[in-house]
C-alpha cells in the first residue's frame, strides 16, 4: 500500500515538474522573441536568424506557430494532471493503466530544459553547441510519441471496456500535440544544421538549403509509409503532421519569394508544400474510407493478465479468472 502511494505521488510530481518546465520554456521563448528581455538576451530570435540567413530561413510571422504549440502541449499536460484525480475501476485514470509513465513526463521536462539552453546559446551565436540541444528536442519528442503509441495500443482493449473516452483524449491531445511539436522542431533542427554547415563548414547556401529540404522530404515520405502501411493502427488518428509542415514550408517560401529572381530552393520548397498537401489529402481520405483496425485481433489475445497491463500496483498473487477476461485487477481500489 505504501509503495502504491509513493508511485502515485511520483507520477503526480513528474506531471507537475513537466508543467513547470513548460511554463518556463514558454516564458523564456516569449522573452527571446520580444524586443525587451530584461537583459537576459542580447538580441531576438528573428535578429539572430537574419544574422545567419539561408534560402530556407523561416519567415518571422511563423513564430506565432509557437503560441499554438505551447497552448496545445499545455492542454495535454493539464489533462494529465486532471486524470490524477479521476478514477476508473482500478484507481486514478492516469496510472491505471499507466500509458504515460513518470519517465514520459521527465523526458518532456528535459525537452523544455534543452529548449531553454538552446535559446541562450543561439542568442550568443554558439551555433555548433546550440545545434546539439536543438536536435535533442525532436528526437526526444519522437521517443515520447513511440511510448504513447505503444502503450495506448497495448491497453486498447482494457480501455475500450473500462474507460472508453481516455484513448480519444490521448490521441487528439497528447499524440497530436507531440506530433505537431516534434515535426516543427525537426524542421527548425534541419535549418540549424544547414546554418552550421554554411557558416562553420563553409558550404554554399544553395547546397545546405537543398540538403535540409531533401531530408525533410525523405522524412515526410517515411512517415507516410509508416502511418499508411506499417503502423496504421498506432498512428491512424494523428493529423497534425502535414498541416504544421505546410505552415513551416509556407514560411520559408514567403521569405524567399521574389517575382523577378526566384531562388531554386524556393521553387523546391513550393514543391514540398504541394507534396505535403497531397499526402495530407491522401491520409484524410484513407482515414475516412478505410476501416479502423485498431482493435482487430486484440480481443482474442490471451495475454491480458496483470503483468501485461502496467499499473501503479501489481499484486503478487495470481489474478483470478474474472480478472483475466477484462485485463487486470488492482485490489487496492476495488475495495473502495
Amino acid at each position: 500500500m505504501e509503495g502504491h502511494h509513493q508511485h502515485v505521488l511520483l507520477h503526480g510530481a513528474c506531471i507537475v515538474l513537466a508543467m513547470v518546465s513548460q511554463v518556463l520554456s514558454a516564458t523564456f521563448h516569449f522573452l527571446a522573441s520580444g524586443p525587451s528581455s530584461g537583459g537576459l538576451f542580447t538580441s531576438t530570435l528573428g535578429n539572430v536568424s537574419e544574422t545567419f540567413p539561408l534560402e530556407v530561413t523561416i519567415d518571422g510571422w511563423a513564430d506565432y506557430t509557437w503560441i499554438v504549440l505551447h497552448i496545445w502541449n499545455t492542454a495535454w499536460l493539464v489533462h494529465s494532471l486532471v486524470t490524477m484525480f479521476q478514477r476508473n475501476v482500478s484507481g486514478p485514470v492516469s496510472c491505471n493503466p499507466e500509458i504515460h509513465p513518470p519517465s514520459f513526463y521527465l523526458i518532456w521536462t528535459e525537452i523544455n530544459l534543452a529548449k531553454i539552453c538552446w535559446l541562450f546559446l543561439w542568442d550568443r551565436h554558439y551555433l555548433l553547441t546550440s545545434l546539439i540541444f536543438k536536435w535533442i528536442i525532436p528526437l526526444h519528442c519522437f521517443h515520447m510519441l513511440f511510448v504513447s503509441y505503444r502503450n495506448l495500443q497495448r491497453h486498447s482493449v482494457w480501455l475500450a471496456i473500462n474507460n472508453p473516452n481516455e484513448p480519444w483524449w490521448t490521441r487528439y491531445l497528447t499524440q497530436n500535440g507531440l506530433a505537431m511539436f516534434g515535426w516543427w522542431t525537426l524542421l527548425e533542427a534541419l535549418i540549424s544544421l544547414a546554418v552550421v554547415m554554411r557558416y562553420h563548414a563553409g558550404l554554399s547556401d544553395y547546397l545546405v538549403s537543398a540538403l535540409a529540404l531533401t531530408l525533410l522530404l525523405l522524412g515526410m515520405l517515411i512517415w507516410f509509409v509508416f502511418e499508411t502501411f506499417i503502423f496504421s493502427k498506432y498512428i491512424r488518428y494523428t493529423f497534425t503532421v502535414y498541416p504544421v509542415l505546410i505552415v513551416g514550408l509556407g514560411a520559408i517560401f514567403s521569405r524567399g519569394y521574389c517575382v523577378n529572381d526566384l531562388p531554386p530552393n524556393t521553387v523546391y520548397c513550393g514543391f514540398l508544400m504541394l507534396v505535403a498537401t497531397v499526402l495530407n489529402c491522401l491520409r484524410l481520405i484513407a482515414t475516412c474510407f478505410c476501416p479502423d483496425n485498431t482493435f482487430k485481433g486484440l480481443s482474442k489475445e490471451t495475454n491480458l493478465e496483470t503483468n501485461f497491463c502496467k499499473t501503479v500496483h501489481q499484486p503478487n498473487e495470481k489474478a483470478n479468472t474474472d480478472t483475466l477476461e477484462t485485463g487486470f485487477n488492482n485490489p487496492i481500489f476495488n475495495n473502495n
